[in-house]
């Protein structure tokens, strides 16, 4: 490729710069090189003119010692202001970015200042030694500039001064010497000067031909980089028409391309080239450019795949051979390159850019090597879809066979069957027909458009002499051009058709269906695809009627799916209806449990006015109805006490108070409160292992009555003479005692037990166990009567606390008396808990 960022000197070979003369090479690149001068000399500028500062500023010094006294007014101040002058230049320079081309004139105008202040001391002194201060002056300037005419311009001015100081004077050695002297100054400035610029045109060349060199190894890195990435991007795709896609896309955004193509020799049509990918142009054009090239005889691509060379066109329009082609309207150069797999051509690679002369003849070899690289990728495309195909064909009629007889939902095999066939057989229509009665049902299309509505196709077979004769030969039936068909018909919103195949479905002996396939052009189906299509029609009318079949059994199992839906639709709304229920048992409990606490509170209040009644207390009967009226009243109040707090369990509305506590002081509590009962029962209450506790972060009210319900379940049910044994136990973590966690209440009696079917059932609500003396006064008589809500109040008490609750019994028995044993698991940290 053309290197657009050629350096400057450019027309100037890198290899030929060694041989020639540096004149010869100056004069060949003088313009470029003035910018270099000036460059130079813009760099070397503060560094002079801080020079020229320091020597003025010691020539001042020196003046003001050994100058005579007559000559001081006049020269020092002069020098001095010149210190100043040229301290104020250089400030600015540093200051301000000066044009380069600049850098010489001031230069020129500093040294014209000094030589000035030379002249005028020359002059009033009219001492010839002054003239070697000139000196100085004049190599300095040499080492500076890098312009003859501006050297010139200072030589001659300074040796025109000279004279025109000293024209007056009278002839002296001394004169003559320093004259001479200032000649031989002159002399060593010019070849210092000469000597100064040939080293700057040597750099400058040097520099020149790096840059050459740069711009080859990048072109060359550019051209490794395009290769690997190429490599690394095609070695991978077997797919033809990404891998040509690709390859195009890389190529051209790597160098910056108008238009990449590949054209690859056309299988169907012998002596052409198509092309089969193309990025970039004119996108306008797209679909009106030429799409098949005659090999040999049409355009650049075809004479390239004529002759089997690359061709390079650095102007297309200047070339007879080139068609013009609105996609690629801006090209202006071209580069073609066979793509050839050993010795067979493939195609052809088409590079084209829209400025001329784009590609460099030397990156002809690597371009061409490319191509090659890009053919064997194509040609290994190439064979891996001939046997892709091969395979696909095989594997298509394997799956097609296990597809449509590993499943049995009719819509299902009607997708697969024109699904599957357009992998084996090209079609643009195809529908499934099914006889039923006298007419043909369509049941499954494909390709048809969506106003045509294919699913109300019904073709009567009173007059349809096209499926008559599928139906009696049992054979496929190909018309090449339907207009040609006396008996065809064509249906209404449907693409007019051209050639057709009808397949006939046989199941056993009977034609159950056919298959339309439908192409809007003339090509014609092939014996091969026809038998295919009759091999693969055999295999669907078996899936057919198998799928006919299921679909019955499917539709009965349906109506049954149906009714056991309309069934469990029905018990889930009883179910809501029970939850209903229940949540109105709920809030009829609160609202019965708040109304009766107003007549209670009344009947406990009248019951303590008539014990106060002397009367009451005079007479052992009236005291014994008032003594049972209190009892009941409490007996009430503790009723409905529990109905609340079932109420606020259901109603998550518990509200816990905890602290520190001891389980031994709520035990030794609680056992005292049952002491007249146990000994009225004659029962045993034994307490072990409960001091040992650690304390517990708990509701002390809470946690009494969790106890206080088990204490009088594990009463009411152990008959008379039995034990109750309350025990604890600590779970610690890892073994240790210092990081015990919880703590485990054992209340086990030697009751009557309960049934393991009904372990969960006695936590819930108004449950109780066998059958209980419903009019019982006592709550601890055995199987006294209750409400049953002690352990609903007891489960929902301990679940506030984060604790667990559960029970153990073999069963229930009244004679054997086999137990139960009630656990409490209780954590000893309680996390905060507004209300459950």
């Amino acid at each position: 490729m053309a290197n657009t960022d050629a350096f400057p000197y450019e027309h100037i070979a890198a290899t030929d710069t060694r041989s020639e003369p540096v004149g010869t090479a100056v004069n060949q690149i003088m313009p470029p090189l003035k910018s270099a001068f000036d460059e130079v000399a813009k760099a070397s500028l503060p560094p002079v003119t801080l020079g020229f500062t320091l020597f003025h500023f010691f020539l001042a010094v020196a003046y003001a010692i050994f100058l005579p006294p007559e000559l001081m007014p006049q020269i020092v101040p002069l020098v001095g202001g010149t210190v100043v002058f040229l301290l104020a230049i250089y400030a600015l320079i540093r200051a301000w970015e000066m044009p380069a081309s600049w850098a010489q004139p001031v230069g020129v105008g500093i040294a014209a200042l000094s030589i000035s202040i030379v002249f005028v001391h020359l002059f009033q002194s009219m001492e010839p030694r002054q003239t070697s201060i000139l000196t100085f002056l004049l190599i300095g300037m040499s080492v500076f500039l890098l312009s003859w005419r501006w050297l010139g311009l200072v030589l001659i001015g300074t040796l025109v001064g000279w004279l025109l100081v000293v024209y007056r004077w009278q002839l002296s050695p001394s004169l003559v010497y320093n004259g001479i002297l200032l000649i031989i100054s002159l002399g060593i400035s010019v070849i210092v000067f000469y000597a100064r610029r040939q080293s700057v045109v040597r750099y400058e060349l040097l520099r020149w031909q790096d840059s050459q060199l740069q711009a080859q190894l990048q072109r060359r890195a550019k051209q490794m980089e395009t290769s690997m990435s190429l490599g690394q991007h095609i070695t991978s795709i077997l797919d033809l028409d990404a891998l040509l896609q690709t390859v195009a896309e890389l190529i051209k955004a790597q160098y910056g391309l108008y238009y990449v193509a590949v054209y690859l020799l056309d299988t169907e049509l012998n002596g052409y080239l198509e092309r089969r990918v193309g990025v970039g142009g004119n996108s306008n054009g797209q679909k009106r450019s030429q799409m098949r090239i005659r090999v040999g005889r049409e355009g650049l691509v075809g004479w390239v795949a004529g002759n089997g060379r690359h061709l390079l066109v650095n102007d297309v329009l200047q070339d007879s051979r080139y068609i013009p082609h609105d996609l690629v309207s801006q090209t202006r150069s071209e580069l073609d390159l066979p793509l050839r797999a050993g010795r067979r051509l493939l195609g052809v690679l088409s590079l084209q850019s829209n400025e001329t002369a784009a590609f460099d003849p030397e990156d002809l070899p690597f371009l061409q090597s490319l191509a090659d690289q890009v053919a064997i990728a194509i040609d290994n495309a190439m064979l891996y879809q001939v046997e892709r195909s091969a395979r696909g064909l095989a594997e298509t009629m394997h799956k097609m066979g296990r597809a449509l007889t590993g499943t049995l939902e009719w819509n299902e095999v009607l997708e697969l069957i024109l699904g599957q066939l357009a992998e084996l057989v090209e079609y643009d229509r195809g529908s499934v027909f099914v006889h039923r009665g006298g007419h043909l049902e369509l049941v499954a299309a494909r390709g048809f458009p969506e106003a045509a509505a294919p699913r109300q196709i019904r073709i009567s077979l009173e007059n349809e002499s096209i499926f008559r004769e599928i139906y009696e030969t049992k054979r496929p039936l190909f018309i090449p051009d339907v207009l040609q068909w006396p008996d065809w018909r064509q249906i209404e919103n449907l693409p007019l058709a051209r050639a057709w195949l009808g397949v006939p479905l046989i199941h056993g002996e009977e034609v159950i269906g056919m298959l339309s396939l439908t192409r809007e052009t003339t090509a014609p189906f092939m014996q091969e695809s026809i038998d295919l299509a009759t091999t693969f029609a055999a295999q669907a009318a078996v899936g057919l009627e198998n799928a006919r079949r299921f679909d019955k059994t499917t539709r009965f199992s349906q109506q049954l799916e149906y009714e056991v839906a309309q069934r469990t639709q029905a018990i889930q709304e009883a179910y809501a209806r029970l939850e209903q229920l229940d949540r109105a048992k709920s809030d009829f409990i609160a609202i019965a449990s708040h109304e009766l606490r107003t007549p209670l509170t009344i009947l406990r209040g009248y019951s303590q006015m008539l014990f106060q009644q002397n009367s009451v207390q005079q007479d052992e009967q009236i005291e014994k109805l008032a003594r049972g009226i209190a009892s009941g009243a409490m007996r009430l109040e503790e009723v409905i006490s529990s109905m609340l707090e079932v109420a606020k369990i259901d109603n998550r509305a518990l509200e816990l108070y905890p602290k520190q506590m001891s389980l031994a002081t709520l035990f030794s509590h609680l056992g005292e409160g049952f002491a007249d009962a146990l000994a009225e029962r004659n029962l045993t209450l034994t307490v072990v292992n409960i001091d040992n506790l650690p304390l517990v972060e708990a509701d002390p009210t809470a946690l009494e009555k969790v106890f206080y319900h088990l204490l009088v379940n594990a009463i009411k049910y152990t008959p008379d003479g039995g034990t109750i044994h309350v025990s604890g136990i600590v779970h610690q973590a890892n073994g240790n005692i210092s990081s015990a966690d919880k703590v485990e209440i054992l209340v086990r009696d030697s009751g009557i037990g309960i049934d393991p079917a009904m372990h969960d059932l006695v936590f819930s609500k108004f449950y109780q166990t066998g059958e209980v003396a419903l009019h019982s006064s006592a709550k601890t008589q055995f199987k006294g009567g209750g409400p049953g809500l002690g352990l609903a109040i007891t489960r929902g008490i301990i679940e506030a606390h984060g604790g667990e609750i559960w029970l153990e019994s073999p069963g229930y028995d009244e004679k054997s008396c086999p137990g139960t044993t009630f656990h409490v698991l209780l954590p000893l940290s309680l996390e905060p808990i507004a209300a459950v």
